[in-house]
């Protein structure tokens, strides 16, 4: 693609994302991505039908940048040959979440606007079902090292429950980061996300938010 054209079509993503900032993503018109994209009419237009094309767009190429940080780091993870213990957890997480740290902290500027109230819901629930399905097939291959698969057939709502909430557990403190990072460390961070996959939200609770 021409490199004039990935710069005009970055600019009126940049401008989506410049006012999603000032304002819900509901009440932003094409104009708004105009004026914030500084950009022609003409040129807008000329590349995309309305904000909902510039959203999916955006959308699109970080979901594909999503996907591979998530498949780089998720490799060890499906290379052991036993379901991994509290200690290689924390091993692995210290280890091989980099992709998706790198991921976050490259794409902040966009990611956090997208995920904040003004964004679009269905951008981090989207993330959170990617990630999930991620773990559906890790949970599977834990399982198939013991021949246990046939637990897993009984009750496929509990898999899908369990890996949703593994999800959250990686990738809210990740949310967390973003809306604060000014205040948190990457440190800090690893330490969130060990924190939350270990305990239990009544664990954590209960025992005044100390990391055991």
């Amino acid at each position: 693609m021409d490199i004039r054209i990935i710069n005009t079509k970055n600019r009126i993503q940049a401008g989506l994302i410049a006012a999603i900032k000032m304002k819900p993503l509901y009440e932003i018109k094409d104009k708004d991505i105009i004026q914030e994209a500084q950009v022609s009419s003409s040129s807008y237009y000329k590349y995309y039908s309305d904000k909902s094309d510039v959203l999916h767009d955006l959308e699109k190429d970080l979901f594909s940048e999503f996907k591979l940080a998530l498949s780089a780091d998720s490799k060890n993870w499906g290379t052991t040959n036993h379901a991994p213990s509290k200690k290689d957890i924390s091993r692995l997480v210290d280890s091989n979440i980099n992709e998706l740290i790198n991921y976050f902290s490259v794409h902040e500027d966009m990611l956090a606007p997208l995920i904040s109230k003004n964004g679009d819901a269905g951008f981090s629930t989207q993330l959170i079902n990617i990630t999930t399905m991620t773990i559906e097939k890790l949970i599977i291959y834990y399982f198939h090292l013991y021949n246990q698969e046939y637990i897993l057939k009984k009750d496929k709502m509990k898999l899908i429950l369990v890996a949703k909430r593994y999800a959250l557990s990686f990738l809210g403190p990740l949310f967390v980061w973003l809306e604060y990072s000014d205040e948190m460390t990457v440190k800090e961070t690893k330490r969130l996300m060990k924190q939350m996959i270990l305990n239990s939200p009544y664990d954590i609770s209960t025992h005044g938010f100390q990391i055991r």
